[in-house]
């Protein structure tokens, strides 16, 4: 799909209008939010308690944009392969102030680092040593492209 950029107003909670800005470069999706007057950037991380949608949104919407922000923001900076990204994800790690020595430890045991399916720059991947790209989904970007 061709470069876009959508600013769309979602609803409004008890915080304010909540509202998002989604940049699709051709390549990179960049997705951020504001809600009210204090909050932005990556609103993603809490929840959002709607009182009131805005035109053209809905419960199951607001869904399917919170999953994809989640799965595909920053798609040109994710830090594992597919392999470990997918064990990670099996087997969350919750020590946020020390994730990447917990994970790379995590995917060292389950014989995923460095990643034996996934060569880069002619050597089996280490995990977080290079940022890696993965493809957003058509049917997603279709989905962001036509919202409100």
């Amino acid at each position: 799909m061709q470069a876009f950029e959508k600013k769309s107003f979602v609803g409004l909670t008890p915080e304010g209008r909540l509202s998002v800005h989604i940049d699709w470069d051709g390549k990179n999706l960049s997705i951020t939010g504001s809600e009210g007057q204090n909050h932005g950037g990556q609103i993603i991380m809490s929840p959002w308690d709607l009182q009131e949608y805005a035109e053209g949104y809905n419960p199951e919407v607001v869904a399917q944009l919170r999953d994809i922000w989640e799965r595909w923001h920053l798609n040109d900076m994710q830090a594992g392969s597919p392999a470990q990204t997918a064990y990670l994800k099996a087997h969350p790690i919750t020590d946020r102030l020390d994730h990447y020595t917990k994970a790379c430890e995590a995917l060292k045991a389950a014989g995923l680092n460095p990643a034996p399916d996934y060569i880069h720059n002619g050597k089996p991947y280490l995990y977080g040593t290079a940022w890696l790209r993965v493809e957003v989904p058509e049917d997603a970007l279709q989905f962001l492209h036509a919202l409100p």
